[in-house]
């Protein structure tokens, strides 16, 4: 019987202390920011894509995966303007290049295609400004030669769209 009291002891001891720890300063999540206590807000404003390149609902793609990409990853709040970080850009390419190149005969082709997004990003840090940038995030996905553009699923999209807002929140809140 002692010896299960002091298991349960030990055990409740060992949480404890394990709770206090991941507690302590505040600045520590589990997604891996390194956002400041003092910092509560961040508005996301559209991304316009004034290209006129890609699918027509792209600045809204765009717009809402930063915008629920930040939601589910912090907790900050989200404000229409003059959040405590902010975020705009635009999105100034959408572009299909040939990514491998066969040669058939005498004709050279395309064995796989390249889909390049880039977005022009100003981020702003109301509370530490050294932390504010203006920089060009590009992110690109090949799709295979028999399949145009315009028929890659919005799935394909989404994912490239994705993988572009998680390298800005990584710049931004993480500091990678």
């Amino acid at each position: 019987m002692k010896l299960k009291n002091n298991l349960l002891k030990i055990y409740t001891f060992s949480l404890l202390s394990l709770t206090i720890l991941f507690s302590g300063c505040g600045v520590y999540s589990f997604t891996g920011t390194s956002i400041s206590p003092d910092i509560k807000t961040i508005s996301i404003q559209n991304f316009e894509n004034p290209t006129g390149e890609g699918p027509a609902n792209l600045t809204q793609l765009v717009t809402n995966n930063f915008k629920n990409y930040y939601r589910r990853n912090t907790n900050l709040t989200l404000l229409q303007q003059e959040g405590d970080l902010q975020l705009e850009g635009q999105i100034v390419s959408f572009t299909v290049s040939p990514a491998a190149i066969q040669r058939e005969g005498e004709i050279d082709r395309a064995a796989l295609n390249r889909l390049t997004l880039g977005v022009q990003v100003r981020f702003t840090n109301t509370q530490n400004p050294d932390e504010s940038f203006d920089q060009l995030f590009s992110i690109s996905q090949d799709f295979p030669e028999n399949q145009d553009v315009t028929q890659l699923s919005p799935a394909f999209i989404e994912q490239l769209t994705e993988r572009l807002v998680t390298d800005v929140f990584n710049k931004t809140v993480a500091n990678w």
